[in-house]
């Protein structure tokens, strides 16, 4: 198990993250499997193009380089919006990973990003893996009140 030390508001807080066992435990389907499928049943409630303008600029601000076209945007923030949520509603079907999950909730969304991050990272294939890192923060960020209510933590 990894333990990670993240700064929240000028203070260092431990995080502790999931194990490999936890990680497998959560059973992932493929990308090619499923993915297409699952954007249109599970993710009728979210606002894609709204998470797509924060995920635009965030990319922004942050790329020297031009930033990809907006319909590539709006692509994958639909693609890591799927894999999010299903990364969190995994999590929260299993007492011992929500418990982890809601610790992070209370930390905050750096907490919870950093939980995250390793888990969709490990899904995707070795090629994507460091899309994870550009597009993870700034959906859990959007998405953090519904994450938090949906393991029952209540934010302030």
């Amino acid at each position: 198990m990894a333990t990670y030390t993240a700064k929240t508001n000028g203070a260092a807080e431990t995080l502790e993250s999931f194990s490999e066992a936890d990680i497998e435990t959560l059973e992932y389907e493929s990308a090619e499997a499923g993915i297409e499928s699952q954007l249109e049943e599970n993710l009728e409630s979210v606002s894609f193009e709204s998470v797509a303008e924060d995920v635009e600029a965030y990319m922004e601000g942050d790329l020297e380089r031009r930033p990809p076209s907006r319909s590539v945007i709006k692509r994958l923030t639909k693609i890591f919006t799927a894999l999010v949520k299903n990364t969190v509603k995994k999590i929260t079907s299993n007492p011992k990973t929500r418990a982890k999950l809601q610790a992070a909730c209370r930390k905050g969304p750096d907490a919870v990003t950093t939980l995250l991050t390793p888990i969709i990272t490990k899904t995707l294939p070795t090629y994507f893996r460091w899309m994870s890192a550009i597009f993870v923060p700034p959906i859990v960020a959007r998405l953090f009140p519904a994450i938090c209510k949906r393991c029952w933590v209540e934010i302030r």
